[in-house]
């Protein structure tokens, strides 16, 4: 045993070794064997996925210079507190690089509270970034690089056609370990499933080990493109359950965000509720979504929805509550028919559906609709301000209390002043299913939410 040892040892330090200053790299030399269609995908990517940080702009009190008894006692009392700008880092996270001229793909919540970016490089190097958009509501953002050279960049597959049990390809930054690559299979596909109280639909399920810092990064086939963006994992730890936004999704708000700076909202008019329900052997099980409602000239009413009818499917995937439903018809394109499969009577018939982008007049009007508001411009000193012009009896804002004079300050977070400002708030609302109000009346302020599918 020893003398077997000792030729192993023998043989290892005989081993040709390349000359110094001709060292040759380790790829060029792998047999190819080792060179496997995973090392060959990764290969591909692995330049164009990068390491982003968000950094937080915080005041930090400068102390005072008085080097006496008295300033030591009571220089707060007697100088005005001195400041001065600063950076912490607030989260660190991945990104992947989707296009030539710089522009990266990741996570709204890698970058939702920073207010200055640094972007890492396969190479080791840093760049700046901004921001170009976000969508929380996807959990999606776009930033750009400040570099004008031309940028790796990993090419877009399609997440329609995969296939469960296919390979999946993770590469990121989880912990701050730079490009860790890990692989497994597709999971599952259109799946769905709870996050604290919110439930998120059709997401990609892997098994390759997706860890904190992975968020935003790349998941890739075996043929090196880009088919998710790693997005979340099941509980607090690595359980072998991953999820990833379909690239489908995503590439869509990408290109709005890109040319668009937000997310167009398709408009329907559909107003739906939860399903009564069917019997599948036996047991009573969720069947679609009823159509509650049908806004006059809108696209639904174009197609020949009526009241009554249960929306049982969208673009061949079922829908089983509103909340769903409602997602399902935000993804969908402006412009394009999407076929609808809907209940009525008894009998199943398929709707043609072409969603609108919805024109920023309506949004009044569908305020009016789901909430019972409507609101006028007033001024508020040398400024202007909205407020509620009227608030109809029985409806959701006259039960929860409100009253024509309140002056409403925000609209899903963002401040507004001017009817204009309230009208195109209102409509980028509807992407998340919820307008909520900062409402001001005197010297109290509230903050009301309503749903607004």
């Amino acid at each position: 045993m020893r003398r077997a040892a000792l030729w192993a040892l023998a043989a290892f330090l005989a081993a040709p070794r390349p000359a110094a200053g001709n060292v040759i790299p380790l790829d060029d030399r792998a047999s190819p064997a080792r060179r496997t269609p995973v090392v060959a995908a990764v290969e591909k990517v692995r330049a164009a996925v990068v390491a982003v940080t968000a950094e937080e702009l915080v005041r930090m009190r400068v102390p005072s210079r008085g080097g006496d008894s008295l300033s030591l006692l009571f220089g707060d009392l007697f100088e005005r507190p001195q400041y001065r700008k600063g950076y912490q880092v607030i989260s660190l996270g991945s990104g992947v690089i989707v296009s030539p001229d710089g522009y990266v793909l990741t996570n709204n919540h890698v970058v939702e509270r920073g207010a200055r970016y640094r972007v890492q490089l396969h190479d080791g190097r840093e760049l700046g970034a901004k921001v170009v958009g976000t969508d929380p509501s996807s959990d999606l953002a776009v930033l750009k690089l400040d570099t004008r050279e031309k940028m790796p960049f990993v090419a877009a597959g399609r997440s329609e056609d995969l296939l469960i049990g296919e390979t999946a390809i993770a590469v990121g930054n989880p912990f701050g370990l730079a490009h860790t690559v890990t692989v497994g299979v597709v999971s599952a596909v259109h799946r769905n499933f709870k996050n604290g109280e919110r439930t998120l639909f059709d997401f990609i399920q892997t098994d390759a080990s997706i860890n904190p810092g992975n968020s935003g990064g790349a998941l890739v086939n075996i043929d090196g493109q880009l088919v998710g963006i790693n997005t979340a994992i099941l509980g607090e730890r690595n359980a072998g359950i991953g999820f990833a936004i379909p690239i489908d999704r995503a590439r869509r708000i990408a290109e709005d965000l890109i040319r668009h700076g937000e997310v167009r909202e398709s408009y329907t008019g559909l107003e739906v509720g939860d399903g009564p329900g069917r019997e599948v052997d036996g047991r009573r099980q969720a069947g679609g979504v009823l159509v509650s409602g049908v806004d006059p000239g809108s696209p639904a009413a174009a197609a020949g929805f009526q009241k009554g009818d249960v929306v049982e499917a969208i673009s061949g995937q079922r829908v089983e509550s509103a909340e769903e439903y409602r997602f399902r018809q935000r993804e969908l394109p402006i412009g394009a028919p999407a076929p609808v499969l809907v209940r009525r009577a008894g009998e199943r018939r398929t709707l043609s559906l072409k969603p609108a982008d919805l024109p920023l007049e309506r949004v009044e009007e569908l305020v009016a609709r789901r909430t019972g508001i409507a609101v006028t411009e007033v001024r508020a000193g040398r400024d202007t301000a909205v407020a509620l012009k009227s608030v109809k009896k029985g409806s959701p804002a006259g039960r929860a209390g409100l009253a024509p004079g309140d002056l409403v300050r925000e609209v899903n977070g963002r401040e507004v002043s001017t009817a204009a400002e309230f009208r195109r708030a209102a409509g980028r609302a509807r992407r998340s299913g919820q307008l909520v109000l900062l409402l001001q009346r005197d010297y109290l302020v509230e903050r009301i939410g309503f749903d607004f599918d």
